[in-house]
């Protein structure tokens, strides 16, 4: 979501427009579906849509009591994880109650960036990236934005 829509919503509690991620990404697995490649050429303006509007965006995450990511653990008994971001009022509302019954700590939304991802990516050499929507869309980008 874009950070204007955001602060709209904030100050007048309208409904904050969608994100233009979240529909390329749909658009994105509608023609996964019908091509069955994500290798196929015709995806390839899409991903440099998806690219494009990644940076262009807010998102919003989870942090527990201590002001730490929820953090998805990759594989066991390995330490890389990822974190969920949602990319707008409606997905985070949808993911964030079914990822809080996961985790026995109170939750909280926290607004994050791209940038803010790319210096968790820095700093933290167990974090691999995210997943995007996870309770619908469930799209997966490395920490430096690719797929």
């Amino acid at each position: 979501m874009k950070l204007s829509d955001y602060e709209d919503y904030q100050k007048n509690n309208v409904k904050a427009s969608k994100s233009q991620l979240k529909e390329y990404i749909q658009v994105y697995a509608d023609m996964v579906k019908k091509l069955r490649n994500e290798d196929a050429i015709e995806l390839e303006p899409v991903k440099a849509n998806i690219k494009k509007a990644y940076k262009q965006e807010i998102y919003f995450t989870l942090i527990d009591e201590k002001g730490e990511f929820v953090k998805l653990i990759v594989k066991e008994p390995h330490r890389q994880y990822i974190i969920p971001i949602f990319t707008d009022m409606r997905e985070y509302a949808l993911g964030s109650s079914k990822i809080s019954k996961l985790f026995l700590d109170k939750l909280e939304m926290k607004v994050i960036t791209p940038d803010d991802i790319s210096q968790i990516g820095e700093d933290d050499e167990f974090f691999e990236g995210f997943v995007i929507n996870p309770h619908s869309q469930n799209f997966n980008m490395d920490k430096n934005g690719c797929f």
